[in-house]
């Protein structure tokens, strides 16, 4: 069965406990590593300025704390595998619905296709 790595317990740890759930939850069929959970000031103006957010500091579910959104990226990870994203967000929601927590993923935002991207409505 797959787990955490400390790295991506330790991202998790800032986020809904909500979050919390359910991707302890997807751990247990699926292997994927959290890249971003909580993302300060910096960070956030970081990704702004990179073109991966089209959020500024503030107005992302990334800057509260605890982060009401998480990055979450399949295991291995191939950038360009689209597959094993759709695979991975489906499963998402998936239990996401079986558990009741309300979840939109940014593969369906309009202007920025956010495969990595989950947030709590």
């Amino acid at each position: 069965m797959p787990k955490f790595s400390k790295r991506s317990e330790q991202k998790l740890l800032t986020c809904d406990k909500d979050l919390q759930i359910l991707m302890k939850e997807v751990i247990k069929e699926i292997d994927f590593a959290v890249i971003c959970g909580y993302r300060g000031k910096f960070e956030q103006e970081k990704a702004y300025n990179e073109g991966r957010s089209k959020a500024k500091f503030g107005k992302s579910k990334h800057n509260i704390m605890p982060s009401k959104a998480i990055d979450i990226v399949p295991i291995p990870l191939d950038w360009n595998d689209i597959e094993s994203f759709e695979k991975l967000g489906a499963k998402v929601m998936e239990k996401a619905e079986a558990l009741n927590i309300k979840l939109i993923w940014g593969k369906n935002f309009k202007k920025l296709k956010d495969y990595p991207h989950f947030e709590l409505l």
